[in-house]
């Protein structure tokens, strides 16, 4: 928002450069009529003036990038500890936070400072020469023989105006200078928002009535070492299928990568034997239901959390929904029903409540795949229990792939695939698993054993 509003401000100094410019070359005409030496020697002053002081206009651009720099990580410091707030509690490091903060702005402080007093400077200056040179010129003209005292006042009001301007030029330049880095900053932004655009190259519709496979899907972040490697997996529908491993394996990458949310280096995912990016995005979205650890609710009532901005949603699909996850008796037992508000993130349900929400959010639109990512890593025993219950619930009409560290998520799965280091080590039914101890899934199973 800093940013926007700075880098709005360039037009109006453009616009002012503009007619300062067009004003000077006026008053230079009608200078150039009376004395063309004087009018020479006024516009070689200010163009020495604004040579000498370009170096103060590129330390002020310096000092405002140092600005714009700081304002950053104040916003950042100040974001996630407002977010982190129970735990800067708890912690007992407020004090140690506080003196960040107060470093941070000490910092921004000194910068202003530096950049007011060389904006300060650089106009005073021009003040005290253009006295001079006025004085100068009065002298010069007083002692000459042809002095006459009308056109002596039309020449120096000429060159005062004239100075005037190239004041302004350079007051104008200083404050060019002192926006430049934050426009930068945005058309930076603008620059990678067009790079990072999501492609939708997609026109055909979704239908799901076979399976969603892997082919030798390759993926790796800007070039770096592989993430995922000849991964080749198939997923039939109705099917409920459970992905385990260490962590860095690749788990929540593959997952990305079924959502769309990037593509992979190599290799292709297909729905029905149609390549998924021939699909249209939106008709891909609006079929997959994804529910992770990190949940979101709004300060707003329960059905509007679970119909979230979708409208075509009906009180029978809201209803059903909660019934699937176990939540509609607690929400019947609440005082104002479907319209009792739930606090910031939620803070009035509890977390197996929370996740219980999310998922009915999920299911109220009819996905034809639920991706659980990690979705009962935060979840104590019971309320881990109760997601359990959903996820038998639903098993057998909603193709379900469930990613989890706790293997009581997946023991229940139809299938099971390991990641590790970002290649798929081995897959099976859960209990043929259990049966060879040679197997990743056997030693995590019985680690506490």
């Amino acid at each position: 928002m800093v940013n926007v509003k700075a880098s709005s401000q360039l037009l109006g100094y453009l616009s002012n450069v503009i007619m300062t410019f067009a004003s000077l070359i006026v008053y230079i005409t009608v200078a150039v009529n009376i004395s063309w030496s004087l009018t020479l020697i006024t516009l070689l002053i200010g163009g020495l003036v604004l040579l000498i002081f370009r170096p103060i206009i590129y330390k002020i651009r310096v000092f405002s990038g140092l600005e714009e720099n700081l304002n950053k990580k104040i916003a950042h410091h100040i974001n996630e500890n407002i977010i982190g707030m129970k735990t800067v509690k708890v912690m007992a490091a407020g004090e140690n936070i506080m003196a960040i903060g107060r470093d941070y702005f000490n910092q921004i402080k000194k910068v202003q400072m530096k950049s007011a007093i060389l904006s300060i400077a650089n106009g005073a200056l021009m003040q005290p020469i253009s006295v001079i040179f006025i004085l100068v010129v009065f002298a010069f003209y007083y002692k000459s023989p042809n002095f006459n005292i009308a056109a002596l006042v039309a020449i120096i009001y000429l060159i005062k105006q004239m100075l005037n301007y190239f004041d302004q030029l350079q007051k104008n330049l200083v404050n060019i200078s002192a926006v430049a880095p934050y426009l930068k900053v945005v058309l930076d932004q603008e620059e990678l928002a067009k790079v990072s655009r999501e492609i939708n190259q997609g026109e055909k519709e979704f239908q799901f009535n076979q399976a969603i496979e892997l082919r030798q899907v390759n993926f790796s972040y800007a070039g770096d070492k592989a993430v995922l490697s000849k991964i080749d997996f198939k997923i039939n529908k109705g099917e409920a299928v459970g992905i385990i491993g260490p962590s860095g394996s690749g788990k929540t990458t593959l997952v990305d990568l079924i959502l769309r949310l990037f593509r992979s280096n190599g290799g292709e995912i297909l729905l029905d034997g149609v390549n998924i990016e021939e699909i249209e995005m939106s008709a891909w979205r609006g079929s997959i239901g994804y529910v992770s650890q990190d949940i979101f609710l709004m300060n707003d009532s329960i059905i509007n959390n679970i119909k979230f901005h979708d409208d075509s949603l009906t009180m029978e699909d809201i209803v059903s929904a909660a019934k699937m996850v176990n939540i509609y008796d607690f929400i019947q037992s609440c005082p104002k029903k479907f319209e009792t508000i739930i606090g910031e993130r939620g803070v009035m349900l509890s977390n197996g409540q929370r996740q219980r929400l999310i998922i009915a959010r999920v299911l109220a639109r009819n996905p034809k795949l639920l991706i659980l990512d990690e979705a009962t890593s935060a979840l104590d025993n019971e309320s881990e229990m109760e997601i359990q219950k959903v996820i038998k619930n639903i098993k057998g009409k909603v193709t379900i792939l469930v990613i989890a560290h706790r293997l009581s998520t997946v023991i229940n799965s139809d299938r099971l695939i390991v990641l590790e280091n970002g290649k798929i080590i081995e897959q099976g039914k859960p209990q043929e698993l259990l049966k060879n101890k040679e197997t990743y899934f056997y030693k995590v199973y019985n680690i506490r054993k």
